[in-house]
């Protein structure tokens, strides 16, 4: 603190600086403002089409940015006293820009985040930006956090924007493909960020023709509560999975030993801390004696963290200091072999930071007690070396045992991997912390937001251990189809902007990956709210008794409180805490989520109690009710530090809103997780110097300077992950923008034929190339393997003279010009042959059918490759042991699976183009019987898709049942004898059934649409 306050006052202060900038912007908006004042609203709103044209005149945003801010000033001005219709109810607008509102709406047309106090009006600051870029006629977004609040300000906000003559769209969660296209083809477009990935990965990864596209472009962006999308979120990709092709799992079975070991593991940790405790507390024991207890003890810290006696125990600042000790003794360089010695008194150890559970030998022999190599997994590179070298085999039978051997490594490494994340439920994974359980499913509950995610799943199989540890149906394991991270998502855009109430404490992260730096935009009005300092407590216990005192003498004097939690654990024990003090309250948490913003709303009535897991209703203000500022404004009172402190902010800032009242404290306890790990032995020492007992409390300035140190280190930690996160997903990245790039070029190419024609001659010329490579002096040229390849990939006929080349040719030159004119005879001849297969079919069908044929051949191998990936980034972490750099070996395993993708991806395409084909079934109608009345016309859709006029079948094929396909001369196509049955080998999904993709909606809106 003092290095920043003297770094300040030689310098100045950035954010000052920055603003000093903008404030003349201000002035010249409010002086434009005030000469509109005069004119008519027509000619006001006439000034929107002025803009346009003027811009496609080449006039930029910057130079009309005062004029638009100004018009939409005074539009808000003239719309005060009208009523709009918002998420059913009338609002009366009475909203005009304050001038720190202007200054904030600069700093987002500019490409900043505007850190802007809760109840400053961030919803109105984000129309001025939005206004601007919209006259580009480019595609404009603003990003929410949840449906209510996108329905709510598209329908708020937009009252001024289509008075100014723009349309405003609003994408939401059960929405059809027709309704997402019209709503991306307004001017301004409101919606979630999860709404808006998926959205981009069904287009760019999913979608079989152009009409299906919903997406614009990926203009201009306003992130709302930037912080909680950019970086909460951030460590979660937002992925489309499919049920997986091999779906193994053995959880169900091996489920009652990891429970059984579980509870022998807390057997032992009882009855270590029972024995300590009767040692310690034995004046007469020996010094050894207390050693060997502080070892029993520093093992219960190992085995089992969160064990209540444990905790009650090291609530003394004495036992704290020597569990330090012994685990600095423990880890200690000088003293090999002991940490492992003490392990193995165990049956597994828990690391609560890396979150990891890792079995001790005695825990493998609990396991399994008769199988000693159960738990070795086979050498898998030395047993393939060791077939490849026995010259006794046939090529056949090395094929075979190759086979054998990586089906018994695949299923010991599914064994194992089954055990581990067993493990890890039940040992780092707590029922109403982590996870709910409802409606008999396992549902995620969001670390920072409490709410619960009903559509996301943990992977890599934890999400089925828990569904075993908590006796539900154990879901089929799936497979990604599709995958981004919210970084590269927003990444794309060409301009990114945000606002929040908390964002400096992340500004370097901002910067660093989103290149955005942070405003803090100064409140309209000073900020009277009090934040009073923690109350730290030795007990849990005794913290939620100072909690409930201190809402009773609120409560008693009418003064509204707001309680937020960290878990919803918590907020249950304090709910049961305040019904019996007959208190009455409104919960809500992950399991009463349905009307966070109603009751967040009503929070600031005189007399209310709220209790709140991580703030949730983020966007809703709080006003307080008739009375409530004459009693102190609305209290706000936080049970836990959180591990950010901009959680902590968020929490605060619901209080003080516009000037009003308001004050705050955290109440903290040691046995809280963040102190715990970080802080509880020095806070320890000092209560214990005190002499403080349960029920006395700590409080000073200088400790809450020692909680924020120990959440900055927490935050550290979360940086670092999503940093790894991003630079392991940027490899990705470059892959799915080039697939992607791929799949929107046939998407939207009006030529798919020539399309078509140039992946094959790109196949070709590649197999032409690794041929002609070969040729040396010594080497003959031998087209052998090209005319094999071409031959087994096109089931046509190929005169010989086809493949003639000069092979006295020495010039380079003269060479490559060879080399290019026999692919370009090679790709002649298909496309004569296509040509004539396709002849007299409707030209419309024929394209779909082309666009097929390339995009099939990029789908089904692409799914491979993300599979390939997901293993690859699994097991790479192990190489570190080798002392190589994961990242490192990670990129060129990566690059080496894409080049081989691609050239997958050419020869895929060359078989599709005579393996699949085109079945155009008639659709006339047919004679109506005589007397059988006319139907009614249904209503047409407002968008109709393009489609054929015919009805289409396609029928994949490998190379067998060549015979069907291939013809006489030229290898036309011949029409299959009667219709292919096709055959599920899963139940039929219906229509109102969960996706099996595990996005939480039903079948029909998502991957069903199509």
């Amino acid at each position: 603190m003092l290095i920043n306050w003297i770094i300040k006052k030689l310098f100045g202060d950035p954010n000052e600086r920055r603003l000093k900038k903008l404030w003349p912007v201000v002035h010249k908006v409010n002086e434009l403002a005030e000469s509109y004042k005069s004119l008519s609203d027509d000619a006001l709103k006439q000034k929107t089409q002025e803009f346009k044209e003027r811009i496609a005149g080449g006039e930029t945003t910057d130079e009309l940015l005062p004029e638009a801010y100004a018009v939409v000033k005074e539009a808000c001005r003239r719309l005060c006293g009208t009523t709009v219709e918002v998420t059913g109810h009338s609002i009366v607008w009475n909203m005009i820009p304050f001038d720190v509102q202007i200054l904030g709406g600069v700093a987002l047309h500019q490409r900043n985040i505007a850190e802007m106090a809760t109840g400053e009006g961030k919803t109105l600051v984000a129309v001025m930006p939005l206004y601007l870029n919209a006259l580009t006629g480019r595609n404009v977004q603003l990003v929410t956090v949840n449906d209510y609040l996108a329905r709510r300000d598209s329908q708020w906000m937009g009252h001024v924007l289509k008075w100014l003559g723009l349309t405003v769209g609003c994408i939401q969660n059960e929405m059809r493909p027709a309704e997402r296209r019209a709503q991306y083809a307004c001017d301004v477009t409101y919606g979630t960020n999860s709404e808006f990935g998926f959205d981009y990965l069904r287009d760019m990864g999913m979608a079989m023709s152009k009409e299906e596209l919903v997406q614009r472009d990926y203009f201009f962006v306003i992130v709302d509560e930037i912080d909680s999308i950019l970086i909460d979120e951030a460590r979660t990709p937002l992925i489309i999975a499919g049920p997986s092709k091999v779906s193994v799992h053995q959880y169900d079975k091996y489920k009652p030993v990891i429970a059984s070991l579980y509870a022998r593991q807390m057997k032992l940790m009882d009855e270590m801390v029972a024995n300590a405790k009767k040692v310690l507390d034995n004046p007469d024991s020996s010094e050894e004696e207390q050693e060997d207890a502080y070892l029993d003890l520093a093992k219960v810290q190992m085995g089992m963290p969160k064990h209540k006696g444990l905790l009650q125990m090291m609530e003394q600042a004495s036992v704290r200091k020597a569990l330090d000790r012994k685990e600095m003794e423990m880890h200690n360089e000088n003293n090999r072999g002991f940490l492992q010695q003490c392990q193995e008194t165990m049956y597994f150890s828990i690391d609560e930071r890396s979150q990891e559970a890792n079995l001790s030998e005695k825990g493998r022999n609990f396991i399994s007690p008769n199988d000693k190599d159960a738990f070795v997994v086979p050498d898998l590179p030395r047993q393939l070396s060791a077939i490849d070298g026995d010259t006794t085999l046939s090529e056949t039978e090395k094929i075979e045992k190759r086979r054998a051997c990586q089906a018994a490594f695949d299923e010991k490494s599914e064994i194992l991997h089954n055990i581990s994340q067993l493990l890890r439920a039940y040992c780092l994974f707590e029922k109403e912390v982590q996870y709910i359980v409802q409606d008999n499913k396992v549902i995620i509950v969001d670390e920072f937001t409490g709410r619960p995610q009903p559509g996301r799943r943990y992977s890599d199989g934890l999400h089925q251990a828990l569904e075993a540890k908590e006796n539900v149906k154990i879901e089929r394991e799936t497979q990604t189809l599709a995958s981004i991270t919210i970084q590269n998502y927003f990444r794309m855009y060409e301009k990114l902007a945000g606002m929040t109430g908390t964002a400096e404490t992340e500004a370097q992260e901002f910067k660093a990956i989103y290149n955005l730096d942070v405003v803090v935009i100064p409140p309209n009005r000073p900020c009277q709210r009090v934040d009073d300092d923690d109350r730290i407590y030795k007990t849990e216990r005794a913290k939620f008794r100072a909690i409930i005192n201190e809402i009773k003498e609120c409560h008693r004097r009418g003064q509204p409180v707001l309680v937020g939690t960290i878990s919803v654990e918590v907020s249950e024990i304090l709910s049961r805490m305040l019904t019996q003090e007959k208190i009455i309250h409104n919960v809500l948490n992950a399991k009463h989520h349905e009307q966070e913003a109603e009751i967040v709303a009503r929070a600031g009535q005189y007399g209310q109690v709220t209790i709140a897991t991580n703030m949730a209703g983020r966007g809703t203000d709080i006003k307080l009710g008739e009375g409530v500022k004459e009693v102190g404004g609305l209290r706000v009172i936080g049970s836990e530090r959180h591990d950010s402190r901009r959680i902590d902010r968020q929490l605060r800032g619901r209080c003080a809103r516009q000037g009003d009242p308001g004050s705050s404290r955290f109440y903290i306890s040691l046995e809280d997780n963040l102190m715990r790990m970080f802080a509880a032995d020095r806070v320890a020492s000092l209560m214990d110097k005190f002499g403080m007992t349960e029920e006395d409390e700590l409080s000073h300035p200088l400790l809450n300077y020692t909680v924020e140190n120990s959440q900055k280190k927490v935050e550290q930690q979360h940086f670092a992950i999503r940093k790894r996160t991003l630079e392991y997903d940027d490899v990705m990245n470059r892959q799915r923008s080039t697939i992607y790039g791929l799949r929107k070029d046939i998407l939207l190419t009006d030529d798919p034929r020539n399309l078509l024609m140039d992946h094959l001659y790109t196949a070709i010329y590649s197999h032409a190339n690794a041929a002609f490579s070969k040729w040396t002096k010594d080497a003959p040229l031998n087209l052998t393997e090209l005319t094999d390849w071409v031959n087994r990939t096109f089931p046509v006929s190929f005169p010989e003279e086809l493949f003639a080349v000069d092979a006295t040719a020495r010039d380079v030159q003269a060479r490559e010009a060879q080399k290019e004119a026999l692919a370009k005879r090679i790709v002649e001849h298909i496309e004569n042959i296509y040509t004539q297969n396709v002849e007299g079919l409707p030209p419309d069908a024929v394209k779909w059918f082309e666009h097929f044929i390339m995009l099939d051949g990029i789908d089904k191998l692409y799914q491979d490759h993300l599979y390939a990936m997901d293993s690859l980034r699994q097991s790479v972490s192990l190489r570190s042991y080798g002392q190589r750099d994961p990242l490192v070996e990670y990129k060129a395993e990566a690059y080496r699976l894409f080049e081989a993708l691609m050239g997958n991806v050419e020869d895929a395409i060359c078989r599709n183009t005579f393996r699949i084909r085109l079945h155009v079934a008639s659709s006339e109608p047919t004679e109506k019987p005589e007397g059988e009345a006319e139907k009614p016309a249904e209503a047409e859709p407002a968008v109709k898709p393009k489609l054929p006029p015919r009805k289409m079948q396609y029928v994949t094929n490998d190379t067998s049942g060549l015979e069907d396909l291939v013809g006489g001369q030229g290898g036309a196509i011949r029409p299959k004898q009667g219709p292919t049955p096709i055959r599920r080998d899963q139940p039929k999904i219906g229509r109102n059934d969960p996706c099996p993709c595990g996005s939480g909606k039903k079948y029909k809106n998502c991957c069903g649409r199509f």
